[in-house]
């Protein structure tokens, strides 16, 4: 088929244990077979296919599908038709094997397709033809060409890839144009060049090396259910298989419903995963196993098989989330890195199926103020889950970002420049797509002509190393024309421009500690005042202790409450000495402790037998 292993984050499965939703990719859905529409390109939910049941991805990330007799790119937000009998797969002159370009190749119910990653030829289980066939020059990601069968004088010949050609199939392995298949259902190509196919008529893992046609994995025309190395092992129709790493392949052992892998080294073949229905294929993802199994996914973890999407034994057609979706039959699938998302044959309700294995992301936001004054800077939170980027969008636009900021940060702080109900959008985006969550009339923006000013300010960042710059960000009410900033201590500069008497300042810190901050706004009614006591602390950087004594640190520091401890003695207990010298006395179980019921302050930390110190920040 087409499935290359590709690592995921660390975290995927941790995201698996939340609801996917389902929907469809491709194909407009109804049950039997033979619509068509008689073009070459539609629009992907508006084409019909008849019984779609090979996919996979080429090396530009498009999607090829291989239907009754068809051979087709999902391409641009286009199906288009690349190969095989352009018109009603159920006319009598729509199946053969014709060796041609375009629509004048013929197929017979191709089934699985793999995409060469090397030489982006595309390979097919060519499967009542019993044949594996190939087409050179397929994939072009600017203008997908044509498939190009090689076309002969004689286009109805023998010579394709692999396998003679027999009506009901054989069994012989030898040299590729005199070898027999039998049903061949599906297929990869590992770096080296070398073929896989899982030969479903003949119950055997067929092996395509050079010239030759050999059999890997089983006993040919020997159905059975044993594990064992090379013809010892036994399968009984073998169907979907994929890659599994480098040095491994699994097989969906359909009437055994079994996940089988395949070492193909030694060709010892092991059970991986029993009590399936009838898998039709098999995915593997980061250690994750996907199944197509009894018109549902099924996930192996590695312990535990559950449903993934669907629900076993039920036949339907339902767009939704994972037990809510519905599947008629299911044909072959593929995962696609681009969009960490798998796409599988419907072939039942004659469609492509899209399932993400991430979570998709969920947006939501809040903001400290929806109702400030003209002029008055709030602060935008972006609070959502399972995202890699955000984007706002507010409306109407006569609003002023502030703090250096940018549309595409997590914390945004906007004022605005008129009176009026401001509608604020998020959408949060991660590979597997992008939703969006729109709050209408949600900033909600007045005047007060014979207020003074309500003060509030806040500091972009609160804890800061000494090579970080403070963004002070002016946050009051009642539009204040004058600011008057107090920093306490004094060592301190200004920096990119700004002073005292700005909005929004811009502090550089000489040296490490606690900082009080004071803003005194004033417009013509008065002015306000607000006091932040030790509200910036300021450290070497954020993962060393302010004093550290050989062989003894505290990290990180500042802290907000658990502190990692190296140098400290087995079973050695600790003095938290507060700064008024009040001792707190703490016993040591292993390199970590939790702090976070300490007040804020400076607090100097001795081991009990060592008899050494080091300092360290606690703070919110």
């Amino acid at each position: 088929m087409k499935k290359i292993w590709l690592a995921l984050l660390p975290i995927i499965a941790a995201q698996c244990a939340f609801g996917q939703t389902v929907t469809t990719y491709a194909g407009k859905q109804y049950v039997g077979s033979g619509k068509f529409i008689g073009v070459a390109s539609n629009p992907l939910l508006d084409d019909y296919y008849s019984n779609p049941y090979g996919i996979c991805v080429d090396t530009g990330g498009n999607i090829w599908l291989s239907d009754q007799h068809n051979m087709i790119i999902l391409y641009g937000g286009n199906s288009i038709q690349r190969g095989g009998y352009l018109l009603d797969p159920t006319d009598p002159g729509a199946i053969g094997r014709y060796r041609a370009t375009g629509t004048q190749a013929y197929f017979n119910n191709p089934r699985g397709i793999y995409v060469n990653p090397k030489t982006n030829s595309i390979y097919i289980c060519d499967t009542d033809n019993g044949q594996i066939r190939s087409g050179t020059g397929f994939v072009n990601t600017s203008n997908p060409t044509l498939w190009d069968g090689l076309s002969k004088s004689n286009p109805d010949d023998d010579n394709a890839y692999a396998g003679k050609y027999t009506f009901l199939g054989d069994y012989l392995d030898g040299i590729k144009s005199a070898a027999y298949f039998s049903s061949p259902e599906d297929l990869v190509i590992t770096t080296d060049g070398t073929v896989y196919v899982s030969d479903y008529g003949n119950d055997c893992i067929r092996k395509i090396s050079g010239n030759n046609v050999t059999t890997f994995a089983g006993k040919g025309l020997t159905y059975g259910d044993a594990d064992g190395i090379g013809a010892n092992a036994r399968f009984y129709a073998p169907a979907g298989i994929c890659l599994d790493g480098t040095n491994s392949i699994l097989v969906a052992d359909r009437n055994n419903g079994k996940i089988r892998r395949v070492n193909l080294t030694t060709a010892q073949v092991s059970t991986v995963v029993s009590g399936l229905v009838a898998p039709s294929d098999v995915v593997s993802v980061d250690g994750l196993i996907f199944i197509a199994d009894d018109y549902c996914i099924k996930m192996w973890d590695g312990s535990k098989l559950r449903v993934y999407a669907g629900k076993p034994g039920v036949s339907d057609y339902v767009d939704g989330n994972d037990s809510s979706a519905r599947f008629g039959e299911l044909g072959l699938m593929v995962y696609r890195s681009k969009d960490k998302s798998l796409y599988v044959c419907d072939r039942e309700n004659n469609v492509v199926r899209r399932i993400p294995i991430i979570q998709a992301a969920v947006p939501n936001f809040i903001c400290n103020n929806v109702m400030p004054t003209v002029g008055q800077t709030v602060k935008l939170t972006n609070k959502s889950s399972f995202f890699t980027s955000v984007l706002w969008n507010i409306t109407p636009a006569s609003y002023t970002i502030q703090a250096g900021g940018k549309l595409t940060d997590t914390v945004l702080y906007v004022s605005f420049n008129a009176t009026g109900s401001y509608n604020v959008t998020l959408t949060a985006s991660n590979p597997s797509g992008s939703v969006p969550l729109t709050r209408s009339n949600y900033i909600n923006v007045s005047t007060n002509s014979s207020a003074k000013p309500a003060v509030d300010f806040v500091a972009v960042k609160t804890m800061l190393s000494i090579t970080e710059n403070a963004q002070l960000v002016d946050m009051s009410a009642n539009t204040p024309n004058k600011w008057d900033w107090t920093i306490t201590p004094r060592n301190f500069s200004y920096v990119g421009g700004t002073d005292s008497t700005s909005q929004f300042p811009q502090v550089k810190f000489n040296s490490t500690g606690t900082y009080s901050v004071k803003l005194t706004a004033t417009n013509g009614n008065g002015n306000g005042s607000l006091t932040k006591t030790n509200y910036i602390v300021v450290a070497l950087s954020n993962n060393k202790s302010l004093a550290t004594a050989a062989g003894f640190s505290i990290y990180p520091n500042p802290t907000r409450g658990l502190i990692h401890i190296s140098g400290a003695m087995p079973n050695e207990s600790i003095s938290l000495i507060t700064a008024d010298g009040r001792v707190i006395k703490r016993m040591l179980n292993g390199i970590t402790l939790d702090v976070t019921d300490l007040p804020d302050g400076i607090y100097v930390a001795k081991l009990s037998v060592q008899g050494l110190t080091c300092r360290f920040l606690k703070v919110n």
